[in-house]
């Protein structure tokens, strides 16, 4: 029997990657210097910006350490995102410490193989993360555009 094989929908990816720009514009530290965003009482993320470049922004995204373990049911995040300018995008270029992305399935070690749809769930892991720095994030600095 064989298996049906995996076609991405680039229409989605694209949406996706536009929709995550749009937002992450919204939370970009107008400084170099690391940021921190509070969610609620107990989650912290700390954003830094990595490398400006005329077409290209490179940022680093880390949970901070929780001080109570009423957040331990959400998972530790650290990645990296790629912010395109001339195309307006943004991408996860490294999730959890390494390049070679794997699956994202809380409670299992990750494999080395790539999942089919790793684009398609790293873009709504950065959709997801933004909606929620948006809607319950507080942060010390002045929000600017880049």
């Amino acid at each position: 029997m064989r298996t049906k094989r995996y076609i991405p929908d680039l229409n989605e990816l694209h949406a996706l990657a536009e929709r995550n720009y749009a937002a992450f514009l919204r939370v970009l530290p107008s400084t170099q210097e690391p940021t921190v965003i509070a969610v609620g009482t107990h989650l912290n993320y700390e954003i830094q910006v990595l490398r400006r470049a005329p077409y290209t922004t490179d940022v680093y995204i880390k949970q901070l350490k929780r001080s109570t373990s009423r957040a331990a049911a959400v998972a530790d995040i650290e990645f990296h995102v790629r912010l395109y300018h001339d195309a307006r995008m943004a991408e996860i270029i490294d999730c959890q410490g390494t390049s070679q992305l794997t699956s994202i399935r809380p409670g299992q070690a990750p494999k080395r193989a790539q999942q089919q749809d790793e684009k398609r769930q790293l873009s709504r892991l950065l959709a997801d993360w933004l909606k929620l720095c948006i809607q319950h994030g507080r942060s010390a600095f002045c929000w600017a555009p880049a």
